[in-house]
């Protein structure tokens, strides 16, 4: 049974990181304004505490890769977690290379992510 402490940290994150999910979706989601569509790559991570994660690697970026690379947040359940790209990595995502990256830890735990593009 989790402590009260422990619920009080895990909401304030949670109520934190629903601004962060929320734009990255708007970001992920399709001319019709979907936010389930993902204009880009959307792999699935592997699993840990019996959830999987997607993430959307959005095609614009994978065409014009920034030179600070980018940072996404992952698909529910929570908790959510980032995934950090750099420009190489996104560079070599889109010349059809796998790139194998850890997301960040979220409730004592991380995921991996192999993102490969069909190119």
């Amino acid at each position: 049974m989790k402590t009260r402490r422990e619920f009080l940290r895990e909401f304030t994150v949670t109520l934190l990181l629903v601004p962060i999910a929320a734009s990255a979706c708007a970001s992920a989601s399709s001319g019709a304004g979907t936010a389930e569509t993902c204009n880009g790559l959307d792999p699935t991570s592997t699993v840990a505490l019996g959830h999987t994660h997607t993430v959307c690697v959005l095609q614009s970026d994978l065409a014009n890769p920034p030179a600070a690379g980018v940072t996404y947040t992952t698909s529910s359940p929570d908790p959510m977690h980032m995934v950090t790209l750099t420009q190489a990595q996104l560079r070599s995502i889109q010349a059809g290379q796998t790139v194998t990256v850890t997301t960040s830890v979220a409730n004592n735990h991380t995921h991996n992510f192999t993102i490969q593009s069909a190119a």
